[in-house]
């Protein structure tokens, strides 16, 4: 391991290269369609907490809402920028955590969305208040939806490889070390024609799972919990899922 860097140094290290690494643009078009089925008639506003580089914020903001995005990366949030003027969105980006926010945004959102596994970059000391600050942004009947890996099918199959993608002329392979409670999160980046000079990065990531989530948003009043596979609302199952999507609404 090169170098284990703290969350934000992470991503701000991956923050130039990141968009070639998801396909950004394909990944807009697929979750503008997705997510149009979570959008309540009625609904205005939206959160996107961990932004990153803007997917999900300039997806949802194509379907018509006001969007407020936050991220703890300010080089993150510099591509969200440039990324929402491309698409023509008008987005307002504030650089926080999610536990975080100021209470100045309480009650102020239809829908708030983490996606992209970002809870699973929150440490344990913080996950409780962050899940806590979820509640209290949302307006009364807001919902609340959150993706991250099922982490209860990866500590069991022990697999080190997340994936590996090709982004023009760069691969990118993200890879597990397991620890007793948290995953190192690796990123092995490369050239085509000069595989020798390719860096890793490093991080500590936590493989939070369903019991996690629906402990937390029970002890903050969310109801109507409900578990998926995938953003088609896909049956959760803990051995098979590739994701765990966890939806709840506040009462």
């Amino acid at each position: 391991m090169d170098k284990l860097l703290d969350n934000n140094k992470f991503y701000d290290q991956l923050a130039l290269h990141y968009d070639s690494m998801i396909s950004f643009e394909k990944s807009v078009n697929n979750k503008k369609s997705l997510l149009r089925n979570f959008i309540r008639p009625n609904n205005t506003s939206a959160a996107d907490i961990g932004c990153g580089t803007g997917v999900d914020s300039i997806s949802l903001a194509l379907n018509g809402l006001n969007i407020s995005a936050f991220d703890p990366s300010t080089k993150m949030l510099s591509q969200a920028k440039i990324n929402a003027e491309k698409f023509n969105t008008a987005i307002e980006f504030f650089n926080f955590s999610a536990n975080e926010i100021p209470d100045s945004f309480n009650d102020r959102f239809n829908m708030i969305v983490s996606l992209g596994n970002t809870f699973a970059n929150i440490p344990k000391e913080n996950f409780t208040n962050s899940i806590r600050k979820c509640f209290d942004i949302l307006k009364p009947g807001g919902q609340l939806l959150i993706q991250v890996l099922n982490y209860k099918k990866i500590l069991i199959e022990q697999k080190r490889i997340v994936n590996i993608t090709r982004g023009g002329e760069k691969y990118f392979i993200r890879f597990y070390d397991f620890q007793e409670e948290s995953l190192i999160f690796n990123l092995l980046q490369f050239e085509e024609k000069l595989p020798s000079e390719g860096s890793l990065t490093s991080t500590k990531i936590y493989p939070y799972v369903a019991e996690d989530f629906i402990s937390a948003l029970q002890n903050t009043r969310m109801d109507n919990i409900s578990l998926y596979s995938d953003l088609k609302r896909s049956k959760y199952l803990e051995l098979n899922s590739p994701n765990l999507i966890i939806l709840a609404t506040k009462g």
